[in-house]
Parts: structure tokens; C-alpha cells; sequence
């Protein structure tokens, strides 16, 4: 079973309506930093949201659990072994990282082997471009 234990956390307002256990990025609001959900893969993430957000939460002034240092639960797009680098997909969840992708992380426990599996991620924000 999957277990976090980050060292840094961080609340954010939340731009949109957010999926939990999946990477966000920095909003557009530069002056009140926002998180976004993660739209694309070449998007840099900034952390994984924690808990569901929806667009009621965010009228109600709820806002967004971000996860930035540490291992963290992530939904998977399929399998990742222990021991695998880790990207982000197009819809912020982790898949194995290949050439020219930003490996943020690397699958600590708990493989994942069908998508939406939850695995433990030791994040390595906000990454690298493999060569």
C-alpha cells in the first residue's frame, strides 16, 4: 500500500478544479501564486496535489495541498516498476520516463501495473530533461 512522507508541503490557491494524487503546475496569476492542473508533458510541475478540488471548493475558498519534497503517492498511466525515473503525462499523472522527457521523480514502492494504480514517488522536482 502506498504511503507519503514529504518534507515540504504547501497550500496554493487553485486556478481550475484539481484531481488528487496528480502533478500541478504554477498558475498564470503571477501576483497570487495559483497551481494548475498539468496539461501537457512538457509542463513543469511544482509539486502533486494531495486532494480533490473542485470548482464548489474553490468558490468556497478552498484551495489546493501541494506536495513539493519527499515521496508522495501519484496515479500512475500504467506500469512503473520500483526503481523507475519517472515523468509526467499530459493529464499530470506519472508514466516511465523515456529520451527528452523531465524526469521528476523515481518510483520508491508500490509498482504500479495498470493505470490508476497509486505508487510512492520520491520527487526530484522540478527535474531534468533525459538526453
Amino acid at each position: 500500500m502506498a504511503t507519503a512522507n514529504f518534507v515540504l508541503g504547501r497550500g496554493f490557491d487553485a486556478e481550475e478544479a484539481l484531481t488528487k494524487r496528480r502533478f500541478v503546475k504554477a498558475g498564470a496569476a503571477a501576483a497570487d501564486p495559483q497551481v494548475a492542473a498539468v496539461a501537457a508533458e512538457t509542463d513543469v510541475p511544482v509539486g502533486v496535489n494531495e486532494y480533490d478540488v473542485t470548482a464548489d471548493d474553490i468558490l468556497a475558498g478552498k484551495g489546493a495541498s501541494v506536495q513539493m519534497i519527499g515521496i508522495v503517492e501519484v496515479e500512475a498511466v500504467g506500469a512503473i516498476a520500483v526503481g523507475g525515473l519517472v515523468s509526467v503525462s499530459a493529464n499530470g499523472r506519472a508514466q516511465p520516463a523515456v529520451a527528452t522527457e523531465r524526469v521528476v521523480g523515481v518510483c520508491v514502492g508500490t509498482p504500479s501495473t495498470n493505470a490508476g494504480d497509486v505508487i510512492d514517488v520520491l520527487l526530484a522536482l522540478p527535474g531534468y530533461i533525459l538526453a
